[in-house]
């Protein structure tokens, strides 16, 4: 699967990473060293690193893990830990192949059903009661991205990174992701296009990569050479501070903190830093909201739509979000979504079901589809505000 644009030879490297990682994000990350180099790849508060280094550090956390804390013996691993570590501990231990649960230490405890009790936990702060398996420190996560891993074996096992929710009656699941496969990279594939990111974008993400779209982000900026800089847990003076000091070209974030960056712009009186794409996820959008960011952007703006389970399924560019204000797009290739009961392709409204990367899933949100232009129109799901 080509990207728009994308050069023969990139081409010819995804698939090389690809045929030896398969459709993960250890390919995605590989391919990355190899074809962008020193170009910047990662920003995380104050550490950065180019996609060659990023790739390295990896291998260097991974070579550490498997002969230290892991015993050479496969282990799942849970990351609860906030900065730079998480990324590195990511690749790292899906460089492994081992089974990763990406997870907010703000919801640790509550999540805790979740977790494997036999689980390597790489956590800050004293390790919790209930947890029987071995801790570790973001702090050593940090101390071992300096080694040398180059000389890591490659592993026959493909990682899988397993995503827990929470569902409207509070229900905690669990998600396995496996390998992403082909119609996972058409999805990916067709978000960049899309959106339009370029090699040249710098991308502002605020949701952290335990969220199916922060994670999509990252993917996304491995994939195309594009910096990615996380600003997670940062107030909204901070994310203003950072879209002007990092050129920032792209912005992703929630409706909710879209909102405080234009409250922080009215208060303050500046005047908005300049943006090529702002991208809405998260939560329902509300055409008010749409009005205003147009207002102070321009028709720039676009929203996404999808779940944990199937990743992103639909995309508003644009020239459709100026015309109906409301609505979370068009699907995405690779990607279908319909109304529960209604077996046609023509209008309907109620339940909506989405399918994508190998998952169909029956959503807790209510929808309206117009001319395969989709709609919710009531959501029941409960947004995490953790972060």
């Amino acid at each position: 699967m080509r990207l728009r644009g994308m050069p023969p030879a990139h081409a010819r490297s995804l698939w090389r990473s690809v045929r030896s990682y398969g459709f993960t994000i250890t390919a995605l990350a590989r391919h990355a060293a190899r074809v962008h180099g020193d170009r910047l790849g990662l920003v995380v508060d104050d550490w950065s690193a180019s996609f060659r280094e990023l790739w390295r550090a990896a291998e260097g956390v991974a070579a550490v893990l498997y002969l230290g804390p892991l015993e050479r013996r496969p282990r799942p691993v849970v990351l609860a830990c906030a900065g730079p570590a998480m990324q590195l501990a990511l690749v790292a231990v899906a460089r492994l192949g081992l089974d990763v649960m990406p997870i907010s230490p703000r919801v640790l405890d509550d999540y805790r059903r979740a977790v494997p009790r036999e689980a390597l936990l790489i956590h800050d702060g004293p390790a919790p009661e209930w947890h029987r398996g071995p801790t570790l420190s973001a702090e050593r996560i940090m101390e071992w991205s300096e080694t040398d891993g180059s000389g890591l074996a490659r592993t026959r096992h493909r990682a899988r990174i397993v995503l827990p929710s929470k569902t409207a009656a509070g229900t905690i699941t669990t998600h396995v992701q496996g390998a992403m496969g082909v119609q996972g990279l058409r999805q990916l594939a067709g978000l960049h296009d899309r959106i339009g990111i370029l090699g040249t974008d710098v991308v502002l993400a605020c949701a952290p990569p335990h969220r199916g779209q922060g994670l999509q982000l990252m993917g996304m900026a491995l994939l195309s050479g594009a910096t990615l800089v996380s600003a997670a847990h940062t107030p909204a003076a901070d994310r203003i501070r950072i879209i002007r000091e990092r050129f920032v070209s792209v912005l992703s974030a929630s409706p909710r903190q879209l909102t405080g960056i234009l409250d922080e712009l009215a208060r303050s009186g500046e005047d908005p830093p300049r943006l090529r794409r702002i991208m809405v996820a998260g939560e329902d959008i509300d055409p008010d909201l749409v009005r205003r960011l147009h207002a102070t952007w321009g028709p720039i703006v676009l929203t996404a739509y999808g779940t944990v389970e199937t990743g992103t399924v639909a995309v508003a560019t644009p020239e459709l979000l100026s015309a109906h204000p409301g609505t979370a797009g068009q699907r995405l290739p690779g990607s279908e979504f319909g109304i529960v009961g209604h077996a046609g392709k023509g209008d309907a409204a109620g339940v909506l079901w989405v399918r994508g990367a190998h998952a169909t899933v029956i959503t807790e949100d209510r929808a309206r589809i117009d001319d395969g232009r989709l709609t919710i129109v009531g959501s029941l799901t409960r947004p995490e505000t953790a972060d």
